[in-house]
């Protein structure tokens, strides 16, 4: 036994073993040999047969408190906490003066899901051994377990000041003040930790997502990277970067990390949702319904996949199905509360739950501005007489063909509102496709092509060829479905002869072609974004292809092209010229809306050539190290007015 003892102490197991084995042979009753031969199997991971031993040592004499101690160690390492919890009180009732196994039980009760003599027998814990760390902390786990972050990491605080280095203590008062909604000082806490262990994985994930709490985007970013570096293993850490770069519009990392999220733990319904709504921005309807089903099934609460789902069953004429989907992800919650982390004011944002909504996402960081997303075709009279304190209303319905839920509601709303309201529902009607030319009519130098909206009732009774007959145009001319962004569905017509078959169902917009394409080939389509009615260049697409889209118009490949938008930017007038630069000032006051913008190109003669004029454009930065850095200054003037826009109207009375 000695040298059996003596082996096992230097770490030498399997001398310690076969000399454990001979004592045993010459006394197999030995507790004592017995109990030592069984934590060495323990260490060993050979849990049964140390089960086994410590077992015949507890029958053997019951009042060893050290076995008692060390078999609810070893049930509570194999998960078996009822038993634990037994084997830790029978060894406290043996030895109330052990902490480990007052430590032992609250932990054990803690993972078994009993919370309350959790943190009952925590406190008797820290009662008892005040000045040991472990028994605040275990402590401070039960509290958190509870649901009482706060009281939690005034636990994990005193665990701290007992032992200053211990990091599993700063890591835990770090996730308690995250989950008290205390993100600041969250993220302090994790900075500190960090200065003490660089290399922590766990302590970056943290500050990655207090840093995420308070929308500090870019520096989120960077410390889930450093955290994904050092544990790729983390499924948590692949999610939030994932949904961080998809938000900042990096659609091919978010994808990316997303799906190594899903390989690591399949059941993450976050993950699955984020990619439906990536795919259903890149037009892969396909993968979106899949993940975004593949979410529901998960979590069936969640909102994202019903609206991508009703995106694309809507995009397929199903219309009853979209709306199913609608109803389910808003019909018991349309009132989306999103708070900022510092002082500043409150917008109230009325939506539409299909598309067409304005993107206020990158406009109105959440660092400093408040945001009520009232989803408001789902609105009642009680929920209006009770809405939260708000200083101003920005109406982000900006597609009026997509308004039509929102009329009813949006006027009982305005009946009764006493804030002021940017974008009122009035002025978005006019920017409809086939009334911007009204709109425009008279102003120099600006040129709309003729449209009319061709219902599905006419185009049924007389053909789509006769449709656009009656609608008084002729080829070429431009199709669009009504409610469609971004190019989709848009056809272009060279002949009436390509409109006989059978026309898409729902109503249509006609559209006169005009051929904008520049002397050097290229097709160019600038964007201008109003901000109180004053005009912003925000960028400048050149393609090859007539339907020029910023996204797909190889803008990367060719520094020429890049070099002409830079121009555009910061000397429009020099770019388009001053008669079109005039014009484009004249389009800001005639439209007379808080946030809009404007697609069109330049004609040869100079005039401006209006594709559509509305509050539905989208605004960005691009990537600070990406090849369109340049545009980064011109961005942030556009949000920079956009904020004083908005606190000017909510400091009005």
């Amino acid at each position: 036994m000695a040298l059996a003892l003596e082996r096992h102490r230097a770490g030498l197991r399997h001398e310690a073993e076969a000399l454990y084995r001979q004592a045993l042979a010459a006394d197999p009753g030995d507790p004592t040999a017995l109990y030592l031969y069984g934590l060495l199997n323990f260490e060993l991971g050979r849990s049964d047969e140390a089960a086994e031993f410590l077992e015949t040592v507890v029958a053997l004499r019951p009042d060893h408190a050290q076995a008692r101690l060390t078999l609810a160690q070893l049930r509570h390492w194999r998960g078996e906490h009822a038993a634990a919890v037994t084997a830790y009180r029978q060894a406290l009732a043996l030895a109330p003066d052990r902490a480990n196994a007052a430590i032992g039980l609250a932990n054990a009760l803690r993972e078994a899901g009993l919370a309350a003599q959790a943190i009952a027998e925590g406190e008797a814990a820290a009662a008892a051994f005040p000045r040991l760390a472990e028994a605040w902390m275990a402590l401070a786990a039960a509290r958190f377990a509870s649901g009482d972050a706060q009281s939690a990491a005034s636990a994990y605080a005193a665990a701290i000041a007992l032992d200053p280095d211990r990091l599993a203590a700063r890591a835990g008062l770090t996730n308690a003040l995250l989950a008290a909604g205390q993100a600041a000082a969250a993220e302090a806490a994790a900075e500190v930790a960090l200065a003490i262990d660089p290399a922590s994985a766990e302590l970056w994930f943290l500050r990655g997502a207090s840093l995420r709490a308070l929308f500090r985007t870019d520096e989120a970013i960077a410390a889930l990277e450093r955290a994904v570096a050092l544990d790729p293993s983390r499924p948590a850490a692949h999610l939030d970067l994932g949904v961080l770069y998809a938000e900042r519009g990096r659609a091919g990392p978010a994808e990316a990390c997303l799906q190594r999220a899903l390989m690591l733990d399949p059941a993450l319904a976050e993950a699955h949702a984020t990619l439906g709504s990536i795919y259903l921005r890149a037009g892969r309807e396909g993968p979106a319904e899949q993940h975004s089903r593949a979410a529901l099934a998960l979590d069936p609460t969640l909102v994202a996949p019903h609206q991508t789902l009703a995106s694309l069953l809507a995009a397929q004429g199903w219309a009853t199905d979209a709306k199913r989907h609608r109803d389910t992800a808003y019909g018991g919650r349309n009132l989306f509360i999103e708070p900022a982390p510092g002082l500043g004011f409150t917008v109230l944002m009325p939506i539409t739950s299909e598309a067409g909504n304005t993107p206020l996402r990158d406009l109105m960081p959440r660092a400093r501005i408040s945001r009520l997303r009232w989803v408001i075709e789902y609105a009642t009279d009680e929920q209006m007489a009770a809405l939260p304190p708000y200083d101003v209303v920005f109406n982000a319905i900006g597609d009026v063909d997509l308004a039509g839920p929102t009329s009813a509601p949006m006027r009982r709303f305005l009946g009764r509102c006493e804030r002021s309201v940017l974008n009122p529902p009035a002025k978005i009607a006019r920017t409809r496709r086939d009334r911007i030319a009204q709109l425009l009519a008279g102003l120099p130098n600006v040129a709309v092509p003729k449209a009319r909206r061709l219902s599905e009732q006419v185009i049924r009774r007389h053909g789509l060829a006769g449709a656009v007959a009656r609608a008084g145009l002729r080829a070429p001319l431009l199709l669009r479905p009504v409610g469609a962004h971004g190019g989709r569905g848009l056809t272009r017509i060279e002949t009436i002869d390509e409109l006989g078959g059978s026309p898409p169902a729902g109503d249509l917009y006609a559209t006169a072609y005009h051929d904008y394409r520049s002397p050097d080939g290229f097709y160019r389509k600038y964007r201008v974004i109003y901000v109180d009615r004053q005009a912003f260049p925000y960028h400048l697409a050149i393609s090859p292809e007539w339907l020029v889209h910023y996204e797909s118009a190889g803008m990367d490949a060719d520094a020429w092209r890049r070099a002409e938008e830079e121009r555009f930017l910061y000397a429009p007038a020099e770019a388009i010229g001053p008669a079109a630069m005039t014009a484009i000032e004249a389009i800001g006051q005639r439209l007379d809306l808080d946030y809009a913008g404007i697609d069109f190109a330049v004609l040869e003669d100079g005039r401006l050539l209006v594709f559509e004029a509305n509050a539905t454009m989208l605004a960005h930065a691009d990537e600070p190290d990406g090849p369109f850095a340049y545009k980064g200054p011109a961005v942030a003037e556009i949000v920079t007015d956009f904020g004083h826009m908005l606190a000017a109207a909510a400091a009005k009375p």
